[in-house]
């Protein structure tokens, strides 16, 4: 997800505000990634299915709640459309992100894929970004790789080079585990470890991460996360 490296940045930039409150979920299937992890994967839902993921995410003492919804309509792409809302020195502000996501190159087991997203951020700081993930799997896909590299065009700025590299372990059915780093060209790099459970398997995980950034050492970044899962377009 390009566009929350962005969001992530400015969130870091502000001084105020408690943690915001959470939103309810609503629908999705199971995928190789997700939540809690920022690097994306090369997969999408299935036809008719939807996800919602949901989460507060703080920064350097800030936090803001996301919002997720994401279906697949046509088999081909998954379209989402999320919000933030950010602290800001008046409160808060809310933040819109439009993103669609196909798959170039299915994920097999033992195997490799390919995806492609793009996204537009609308607000106060609109940026358009395109990423193109690829996930590689051992044993079945109960280990996998994702690598991403894109771009981001913030309104009125230059263009920038983004990257992400994450390592995913499916700890037993319920349970897994994943380590990541990604950051954006003139911007230090975020690393982080996410650990997600399955309370209701197939509908209902909570997840959560930690990290760091290479230029604010400081500033611990975490985040506490749920999503529900189904398929009400079947």
């Amino acid at each position: 997800m390009i566009w929350h490296q962005t969001l992530q940045r400015n969130l870091l930039r502000n001084t105020q505000l408690p943690a915001l409150a959470l939103g309810l979920l609503l629908a999705a299937p199971d995928a190789p990634a997700g939540r809690p992890l920022t690097v994306d994967d090369a997969g999408i839902a299935d036809r008719g299915n939807c996800q919602l993921e949901s989460w507060v995410d703080t920064s350097g003492g800030q936090s803001a709640a996301w919002a997720m919804p994401a279906c697949n309509f046509t088999g081909n792409w998954e379209l989402a459309l999320g919000a933030a809302s950010l602290p800001a020195d008046s409160g808060h502000r809310n933040a819109a992100v439009l993103q669609g996501k196909t798959v170039l190159r299915p994920v097999t087991d033992n195997g490799w894929g390919v995806g492609l997203v793009l996204a537009r951020q609308a607000g106060e700081q609109a940026a358009t970004s395109i990423n193109l993930p690829v996930s590689l799997a051992w044993q079945g896909q109960d280990t996998l790789l994702h690598a991403n590299l894109g771009a981001i065009r913030p309104q009125g700025a230059h263009t920038a080079a983004t990257w992400g590299l994450a390592l995913e372990r499916q700890l037993g059915e319920l349970t897994g585990i994943g380590l990541e780093r990604f950051g954006q060209r003139g911007g230090g790099a975020t690393t982080q470890l996410g650990l997600r459970r399955a309370i209701v398997p197939g509908r209902l995980q909570l997840d959560a991460s930690w990290g760091r950034k290479s230029d604010q050492p400081r500033a611990k970044t975490w985040s506490l996360g749920l999503v529900w899962t189904g398929a009400p377009l079947q």
